[in-house]
Protein backbone atom coordinates (compact mmCIF):
# COMPACT_ATOMS: atom_id res chain seq x y z
CA UNK A 1 0.00 0.00 0.00
CA UNK A 2 2.92 2.21 0.95
CA UNK A 3 3.78 2.70 -3.27
CA UNK A 4 -0.24 3.63 -3.88
CA UNK A 5 0.48 6.64 -0.91
CA UNK A 6 3.59 7.29 -2.01
CA UNK A 7 1.85 7.62 -5.61
CA UNK A 8 -1.21 9.55 -4.43
CA UNK A 9 1.22 12.31 -2.17
CA UNK A 10 3.31 12.66 -5.45
CA UNK A 11 0.38 13.83 -7.83
CA UNK A 12 0.76 17.93 -8.21
CA UNK A 13 -2.72 17.95 -6.44
CA UNK A 14 -2.71 22.38 -6.95
CA UNK A 15 -2.13 21.40 -10.74
CA UNK A 16 -5.34 19.08 -10.92
CA UNK A 17 -7.39 21.20 -9.35
CA UNK A 18 -6.29 24.06 -10.85
CA UNK A 19 -7.12 22.35 -14.77
CA UNK A 20 -9.79 21.12 -13.46
CA UNK A 21 -11.92 24.56 -12.04
CA UNK A 22 -11.01 25.82 -14.96
CA UNK A 23 -12.52 23.01 -17.22
CA UNK A 24 -15.76 24.00 -15.38
CA UNK A 25 -15.50 27.20 -15.43
CA UNK A 26 -15.00 26.71 -19.05
CA UNK A 27 -18.06 24.37 -20.20
CA UNK A 28 -19.87 26.30 -17.58
CA UNK A 29 -19.36 29.59 -19.67
CA UNK A 30 -19.43 27.96 -22.84
CA UNK A 31 -23.09 26.70 -22.17
CA UNK A 32 -24.13 30.06 -20.16
CA UNK A 33 -22.86 31.66 -23.93
CA UNK A 34 -25.33 29.00 -25.96
CA UNK A 35 -28.00 29.72 -23.58
CA UNK A 36 -27.49 33.52 -23.82
CA UNK A 37 -27.34 33.12 -27.86
CA UNK A 38 -30.47 30.35 -28.83
CA UNK A 39 -32.36 33.12 -26.72
CA UNK A 40 -31.29 35.85 -28.75
CA UNK A 41 -32.34 33.59 -31.62
CA UNK A 42 -35.39 32.89 -30.76
CA UNK A 43 -36.10 36.38 -29.80
CA UNK A 44 -35.04 37.40 -33.18
CA UNK A 45 -37.17 34.57 -35.17
CA UNK A 46 -40.21 35.88 -33.13
CA UNK A 47 -39.43 38.90 -34.09
CA UNK A 48 -39.65 38.50 -37.86
CA UNK A 49 -42.25 36.48 -37.64
CA UNK A 50 -44.49 39.11 -35.85
CA UNK A 51 -42.96 41.89 -38.46
CA UNK A 52 -44.15 38.88 -41.62
CA UNK A 53 -47.06 39.16 -39.68
CA UNK A 54 -48.30 42.95 -39.77
CA UNK A 55 -46.78 43.19 -43.25
CA UNK A 56 -49.29 40.57 -44.46
CA UNK A 57 -52.28 42.37 -42.44
CA UNK A 58 -51.03 45.33 -43.96
CA UNK A 59 -50.78 44.69 -47.63
CA UNK A 60 -54.41 42.62 -47.08
CA UNK A 61 -55.48 45.76 -45.45
CA UNK A 62 -54.21 47.89 -48.62
CA UNK A 63 -55.70 45.12 -51.17
CA UNK A 64 -58.96 45.29 -49.54
CA UNK A 65 -58.95 49.56 -49.91
CA UNK A 66 -57.74 49.07 -53.24
CA UNK A 67 -60.32 46.38 -54.65
CA UNK A 68 -63.43 49.07 -53.11
CA UNK A 69 -61.70 52.00 -54.85
CA UNK A 70 -61.68 49.95 -57.86
CA UNK A 71 -65.06 48.84 -57.43
CA UNK A 72 -66.72 52.38 -56.32
CA UNK A 73 -64.64 53.62 -59.55
CA UNK A 74 -66.56 51.00 -62.09
CA UNK A 75 -69.74 51.17 -60.44
CA UNK A 76 -69.53 55.05 -60.49
CA UNK A 77 -68.06 54.89 -64.80
CA UNK A 78 -71.07 52.17 -65.38
CA UNK A 79 -73.79 54.63 -63.65
CA UNK A 80 -72.21 57.68 -65.70
CA UNK A 81 -71.94 55.60 -68.92
CA UNK A 82 -75.51 54.69 -68.48
CA UNK A 83 -77.17 57.72 -67.74
CA UNK A 84 -74.64 59.90 -70.55
CA UNK A 85 -76.35 56.78 -73.29
CA UNK A 86 -80.02 57.62 -71.66
CA UNK A 87 -79.27 61.59 -71.52
CA UNK A 88 -78.10 61.35 -75.37
CA UNK A 89 -80.88 59.05 -76.11
CA UNK A 90 -83.46 62.14 -74.73
CA UNK A 91 -81.40 64.89 -76.55
CA UNK A 92 -81.27 62.68 -79.56
CA UNK A 93 -85.07 61.81 -79.75
CA UNK A 94 -86.02 65.50 -78.85
CA UNK A 95 -83.77 67.16 -81.72
CA UNK A 96 -85.01 65.88 -85.13
CA UNK A 97 -82.53 67.44 -87.28
CA UNK A 98 -78.74 66.62 -85.96
CA UNK A 99 -76.93 66.81 -88.58
CA UNK A 100 -77.96 69.73 -91.38
CA UNK A 101 -76.03 69.27 -94.08
CA UNK A 102 -78.35 71.69 -96.66
CA UNK A 103 -80.15 75.14 -95.29
CA UNK A 104 -83.93 74.04 -94.63
CA UNK A 105 -84.91 77.02 -96.22
CA UNK A 106 -84.04 79.21 -99.05
CA UNK A 107 -83.53 82.63 -96.34
CA UNK A 108 -80.07 81.23 -94.89
CA UNK A 109 -76.98 83.24 -96.26
CA UNK A 110 -74.77 80.81 -93.99
CA UNK A 111 -75.12 77.36 -96.61
CA UNK A 112 -74.67 74.05 -94.12
CA UNK A 113 -71.46 73.12 -96.00
CA UNK A 114 -69.17 75.83 -96.96
CA UNK A 115 -68.30 75.98 -100.71
CA UNK A 116 -64.38 76.61 -101.36
CA UNK A 117 -63.58 79.17 -102.90
CA UNK A 118 -61.34 79.76 -106.22
CA UNK A 119 -59.00 80.84 -105.00
CA UNK A 120 -57.69 77.72 -102.63
CA UNK A 121 -56.84 74.56 -103.70
CA UNK A 122 -58.92 71.49 -103.22
CA UNK A 123 -57.35 68.93 -100.59
CA UNK A 124 -57.70 65.45 -101.66
CA UNK A 125 -55.62 63.44 -98.84
CA UNK A 126 -57.99 64.91 -96.21
CA UNK A 127 -61.35 64.12 -98.02
CA UNK A 128 -63.76 62.56 -96.14
CA UNK A 129 -65.46 59.58 -97.85
CA UNK A 130 -68.44 59.79 -100.23
CA UNK A 131 -71.72 58.44 -98.30
CA UNK A 132 -75.83 59.25 -97.62
CA UNK A 133 -75.90 61.94 -94.71
CA UNK A 134 -76.68 59.44 -92.29
CA UNK A 135 -73.53 57.31 -92.88
CA UNK A 136 -71.64 60.22 -91.95
CA UNK A 137 -73.69 61.47 -88.74
CA UNK A 138 -73.68 57.91 -87.89
CA UNK A 139 -69.80 58.09 -87.97
CA UNK A 140 -70.42 61.67 -85.81
CA UNK A 141 -72.55 59.83 -83.02
CA UNK A 142 -69.90 56.93 -82.72
CA UNK A 143 -67.16 59.75 -82.34
CA UNK A 144 -69.48 61.26 -79.93
CA UNK A 145 -69.84 57.95 -77.77
CA UNK A 146 -66.41 57.38 -77.77
CA UNK A 147 -65.19 60.19 -76.94
CA UNK A 148 -67.59 60.53 -73.71
CA UNK A 149 -66.62 56.97 -72.62
CA UNK A 150 -63.21 58.44 -73.16
CA UNK A 151 -63.56 60.85 -70.94
CA UNK A 152 -65.13 59.59 -68.02
CA UNK A 153 -62.47 56.73 -68.47
CA UNK A 154 -60.01 59.26 -67.87
CA UNK A 155 -61.75 60.70 -64.75
CA UNK A 156 -62.20 57.48 -63.40
CA UNK A 157 -58.44 56.72 -63.87
CA UNK A 158 -57.53 60.38 -62.03
CA UNK A 159 -60.35 59.36 -59.45
CA UNK A 160 -58.91 56.01 -59.06
CA UNK A 161 -55.40 57.36 -59.14
CA UNK A 162 -56.16 59.63 -56.36
CA UNK A 163 -57.33 57.07 -54.59
CA UNK A 164 -54.70 54.96 -54.44
CA UNK A 165 -51.66 57.68 -53.87
CA UNK A 166 -54.15 58.50 -50.64
CA UNK A 167 -53.72 55.17 -49.31
CA UNK A 168 -50.12 55.03 -50.10
CA UNK A 169 -49.71 58.28 -47.75
CA UNK A 170 -51.57 57.23 -45.12
CA UNK A 171 -49.50 54.20 -44.35
CA UNK A 172 -46.29 54.42 -45.34
CA UNK A 173 -44.68 51.46 -44.43
CA UNK A 174 -46.05 48.75 -42.26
Amino acid sequence: MLPLFSLVTAMPWRWLAAITCASILFTAGCRFGERRITTQWEFAKITAVQAVAIQAAHVAQVSAKQSTINQEISNDFKAAKEKLATDRQYLLARVPGRLRLEPTSGDSTVSGVPIGTDRVAAVTTDALPAGEPLAIGGACQKLAEDAAQTTLMLAGFQRWYAAQTQIGQDKSGP
